[in-house]
């Protein structure tokens, strides 16, 4: 766990992350990022399968969803948040009431990007690859408002999943994509459905939770709506959906 220690530590500023798969372990990386302040439960979905011209958004059990021709090249960064941003948007879109309201979740003084879907990338060396890239929207429809979060860490196979006492309902299984973490929790105040993957291209966690306020170091979250924004399987099917890579 020193390798997993010491790969944390060059996406934070100051401290030290925990170690561990949960999600105050991620969390904690985030927190300490440049962005320390804006999502500190852990985003929304993502995922996609890119494709040249018309790009297709492909999810388990729900066949094709078009949207956006996205990016095809991401040998940049500026180009791999790019592209990456395309298909989060599109895999999330693809979910989501077509009438639902999508904003992002800002911190304060913060000018929201003009597509809420526009992933942040905390850089942390030169590689277009090595940064914390991260993301957190809003979205509101007939049944109220909850939100979306992801975290994405280029670490393959860097965190190992297990289930700790805070983190409520939880479940670990091996799968060929690689270690799977599901928990069903309220530690910030709303219902939260969070998926995690510790796969060979790196480590990506989606949650979505039935608050649309913006998850903050000891605010306990108002509950908006009934249930979170995407269902636990909903959460579980962007985690493994073809694709998803750096």
């Amino acid at each position: 766990m020193e390798d997993v220690r010491s790969a944390l530590t060059a996406y934070v500023t100051e401290g030290e992350p925990p170690i561990g798969l949960s999600g105050d372990a991620v969390l904690s990386a985030a927190r300490l990022s440049r962005r320390r302040h804006l999502l500190t439960g852990v985003v929304a979905a993502l995922v996609v399968v890119l494709a040249l011209g018309l790009a297709v958004v492909v999810l388990p059990h729900r066949g094709e969803v078009a949207g956006p021709a996205c990016p095809a090249t991401s040998n940049t960064r500026s180009a791999l948040v790019d592209r990456l941003s395309c298909v989060v948007g599109n895999a999330v879109r693809s979910l989501v009431p077509p009438d639902a309201r999508i904003t992002r979740l800002t911190i304060p003084g913060e000018t929201p990007p003009a597509d809420p879907f526009h992933l942040i990338a905390d850089p942390a060396g030169d590689a277009p690859r090595e940064a914390l890239f991260h993301l957190g929207v809003r979205v509101t429809d007939a049944r109220g408002s909850g939100s979306v979060y992801v975290r994405m860490l280029p670490f393959p196979n860097s965190v190992v999943p297990r289930c700790e006492p805070a983190d409520g309902e939880c479940s670990v299984e091996q799968l060929p994509e690689g270690a799977l973490q599901q928990t069903t929790s309220r530690e910030t105040g709303a219902l939260t459905y969070r998926a995690a993957l510790s796969a060979p291209f790196g480590y990506v966690q989606i949650w979505s939770n039935n608050s649309g306020v913006l998850e903050q170091d000891e605010v306990r979250l108002p509950e908006q709506r009934p249930e979170p924004v995407l269902t636990a399987d909903q959460v579980r099917q962007l985690v493994l959906t073809p694709g998803l890579a750096f």
